[in-house]
């Protein structure tokens, strides 16, 4: 990832898209690296999230006030995005460690969202498996903590709203990257200022189900235990 972005800044992109859409989660770690990777100017000084956790574990002196800075990146594109904006295409699947990374950046730069309205997860789990017993497939992922940005900003378990609603159908989905997929198409037009000449036909259709529900960790924002 750092590579890729160490090329775009190379090439002194001026605008960046991030496809969130069908991201349903992960670890923390790798939200934090993408973050860096995009706010403008950060360090190791400025605040990426804060974790609070249940008064039990508050007790603890070491989870009492944990805070997760930006790493320091080369690589990082911020400071040459126009307007200082980046770009997020969502759905209802964008979840936990996607919002984690909208949220975080919020304070720092202007996070157009493009699509449906997130998921809404704002908490975190850390995982619990049986390493010593190779036969044991289970484990188990506990919500433990809430995840805050820079502002103490963590009231979105109802979701981010885009700032423009684009609805995406199965009728109508182009392979990723084409220009002519619904929701870049938005995004190229926010960029360019020039509306799309693409018609499309209005659909009235319902999504019934999707095989992104039946991962294991979809819609988790995971922790290590060590990073605490």
């Amino acid at each position: 990832m750092d590579a890729i972005f160490g090329e775009l800044k190379s090439k002194g992109v001026q605008h960046l898209i991030l496809d969130f859409r069908y991201n349903g989660g992960g670890y923390v770690s790798s939200a934090v690296n993408l973050a860096s990777l995009i706010g403008p100017g950060v360090s190791t000084t400025d605040i990426f999230s804060k974790t609070k956790y249940n008064s039990y574990l508050m007790q603890f002196d070491n989870l009492k006030n944990v805070q997760t800075p930006f790493k320091a990146k080369t690589e990082n594109l911020g400071k040459t995005l126009k307007n200082n904006r980046v770009y997020v295409l969502t759905s209802t699947r964008t979840a936990s460690a996607s919002e984690l990374i909208i949220n975080g950046l919020k304070p720092y730069m202007d996070v157009f969202l493009i699509g449906d309205k997130t998921t809404g997860k704002n908490v975190g789990s850390v995982p619990f498996e049986d390493e010593a017993n190779p036969k044991n497939p289970y484990g188990i992922l506990p919500i433990i903590s809430r995840s805050f940005n820079s502002l103490d900003q963590s009231e979105y378990t109802n979701g981010f709203l885009p700032n423009i609603e684009a609805k995406e159908s199965s009728e109508r989905l182009k392979p990723l990257g084409d220009v002519k997929e619904l929701l870049l198409r938005k995004a190229i037009e926010q960029i360019t200022g020039i509306p799309s000449s693409v018609r499309i036909q209005q659909l009235n259709r319902q999504e019934l189900g999707s095989s992104q529900d039946a991962k294991s960790r979809s819609g988790l924002l995971i922790e290590s235990l060590s990073e605490n």
